[in-house]
């Protein structure tokens, strides 16, 4: 009897530290809906990983209906991602905001490490069922402009498009840039006010909007 009880004890104790993995590789946090500046529903939510032991925290933003249900359903769907200065998190949240209505996923993370770092979390948010994986964009500040470049290098044909806002690259970085650039969009200081019709044009000429 005593083994009985032992082994049922052991099970449990291996289920449980099964269910404390799985939550240490995703977090999904509370879920939100605000209102874009177009005036559409969206849902928002933490969706941060553990990337080499240390957690990288992000949003999700989904489009929604009057209702504030995700339209989605099973279909995959467009990705953008947007890497930007930690805390400096307004303007990039409102940017996605405006460009999910449109048929859009989009995921922002306040991001200071390397590109290996940005590389695994690309990788894992192209597993994710929502995301239509052959359809990957991401965005940039300069904050992080020489990573993401490098990330992007290395990623390859897993991404469709990058998007440099104010971008001040230096080194391998700005080798890839120059021998790159045509299939990038640069929005610089001037064009910034611009961003979304931009982003948006570059994204219909890529596919991603129909």
């Amino acid at each position: 009897m005593k083994k009985v009880i032992l082994s049922i004890v052991s099970v449990i104790i291996l289920a449980l530290l099964g269910i404390v993995s799985l939550n240490q590789m995703k977090n999904n946090g509370p879920r939100g809906r605000v209102i874009s500046p177009t005036g559409s529903k969206i849902i928002v939510e933490e969706m941060s990983y553990y990337i080499g032991g240390e957690k990288v925290f992000g949003k999700v933003f989904k489009p929604a209906d009057s209702e504030g249900n995700y339209i989605g359903g099973d279909d995959a769907m467009p990705l953008v991602i947007f890497f930007h200065e930690p805390l400096k998190t307004e303007w990039p949240e409102n940017l996605i905001k405006s460009l999910v209505p449109a048929g859009l996923i989009g995921y922002t993370c306040g991001f200071r490490a390397d590109e290996k770092d940005a590389e695994a979390l690309v990788k894992r948010l192209r597993k994710e069922k929502m995301v239509q994986d052959d359809m990957v964009f991401i965005i940039c500040d300069s904050s992080c402009g020489n990573e993401i470049v490098k990330a992007v290098s290395r990623l390859g044909h897993k991404i469709q498009g990058l998007v440099l806002i104010e971008p001040e690259l230096s080194g391998k970085a700005r080798e890839t840039y120059v021998r790159y650039s045509r299939e990038f969009l640069t929005v610089n200081e001037a064009a910034k006010p611009n961003a979304k019709t931009l982003i948006e044009d570059y994204l219909e000429e890529r596919g991603a909007l129909k």
